[in-house]
């Protein structure tokens, strides 16, 4: 019965279902833009969160300095060994000594002549990535073909060399340094230039720690660096840090202070954007959700005063007020239905794919749809029978 009723409404006063189903058409279109909006701006922020490298940098605890500092082992096994208190929390551990004074040798320097002979002095800093500290911040790295920083990481003897030294470069695009501590050299795989005033060699960090190893000297680290490895626990991973290096370390008694800088900055707000959009979009869709209130109302009550007489004279026969409700309701349902399909049909055209979460939005748009509706039928019929039908005689 209802169907057949809601299919001669549809026949009689096909307008209010145009209007009614063109609004819905409407505001599902915009709620499922609105989706795919939050939808790029999460897939967005994922990538901020994978992708932006949050650098900490240790220093002097009154953050003068980050160079020449009494970094034990213990500090760097904590970071860099599975198990260390710290390893979970940080990635790519850059490390950096001034060992000192070193010679760089003529190209030409047989083996048996490396202690004797004359040389270029040097300064020599071991790192696993010469880009890392501020030690040459400003200075213009170039590498050759086929080398970039990450190789000082690796075990492959390779150094960057101030442009003052390329006269020293052997035509195998090797040079010669000797540790100046002791009778051992090494021949070092040039894989880049910088410009600088300065006689320094970057050198491989674990070579040279084990060419250094043979005079029994133990390298402390001068200089440390590390980044974040999930961003998303930056949070705890910096309350953890501040353990150790604000104001003091726990470690060695309190006797070692080092202070770290944390360079979050680009992190956080570029987070910040991005979730004072959603908050924007999670208000608007709020809103949405309110207006569709008001919105759903004014049309049906709208129609519904056009049809007060009818509703009376049909409550005059006996129709009961639930039945007129479920008609009315289900009138304005058909209606959602007819432009949710149309939105949907039209979205999905041009490739968007309502998915879980759209349905959901449609689902409860939907409700607040009929909510406005059933406040307009209640409105519309509080009146009494009898004064409805004498005022329209």
């Amino acid at each position: 019965m209802i169907f057949t009723y809601l299919a001669k409404r549809l026949r009689r006063h096909p307008s209010e279902a145009i209007v009614s189903a063109a609004i819905v058409l409407v505001i599902v279109v915009f709620l499922i833009g609105l989706h795919a909006a939050r939808d790029d701006l999460l897939a967005d922020m994922d990538r901020a969160y994978d992708t932006i490298e949050i650098r900490c940098r240790v220093t002097s605890a009154d953050n003068s300095r980050d160079y020449s500092l009494p970094i034990t082992e213990d500090y760097v096994k904590m970071l860099t060994e599975e198990g260390g208190e710290l390893y979970p929390y940080v990635k790519d551990v850059f490390l950096l000594e001034t060992y000192g004074n070193a010679t760089v040798l003529p190209i030409d320097t047989p083996p048996e002549n490396y202690y004797g002979a004359p040389g270029m002095d040097v300064e020599l800093h071991m790192t696993n990535d010469p880009e890392s500290y501020t030690v040459k911040e400003g200075a213009e790295y170039v590498y050759k073909d086929g080398y970039s920083a990450a190789d000082f990481a690796g075990t492959e003897p390779v150094c960057m060399i101030s442009h003052l030294l390329e006269p020293m470069v052997g035509e195998d695009g090797t040079v010669i340094v000797r540790v100046s501590q002791g009778t051992i050299a090494m021949k070092m795989k040039v894989i880049g230039v910088y410009a600088d005033e300065n006689n320094t060699v970057f050198g491989a960090w674990q070579p040279l720690v084990d060419l250094i190893a043979t005079l029994n000297w133990k390298p402390n680290v001068g200089s440390m660096a590390f980044t974040i490895s999930d961003n998303r626990k930056l949070d705890v991973a910096k309350a953890i840090l501040r353990d150790y290096y604000v104001p003091a370390s726990k470690l060695n008694n309190d006797s070692v202070q080092l202070g770290l800088v944390v360079d979050d900055s680009l992190f956080v707000d570029t987070i910040t954007v991005y979730e004072r959009s959603l908050s924007l979009l999670n208000v608007v869709q709020t809103l949405v959700y309110v207006l569709s209130i008001g919105i759903s109302f004014l049309v049906a009550y709208l129609n519904i005063r056009t049809r007060k007489l009818e509703l009376a004279v049909m409550r005059s026969l006996g129709t009961r007020s639930v039945a007129l409700y479920t008609e009315v309701l289900c009138e304005h349902a058909l209606f959602f239905l007819i432009g949710g399909i149309l939105a949907t049909v039209g979205v999905m055209l041009f490739g968007m794919m309502p998915g879980a979460e759209q349905m959901k939005t449609i689902g409860t748009f939907m409700l607040c749809y009929l909510l406005g509706v059933a406040i307009a039928v209640a409105q519309a019929t509080s009146g009494k029978i009898m004064q409805t039908l004498k005022g329209k005689e």
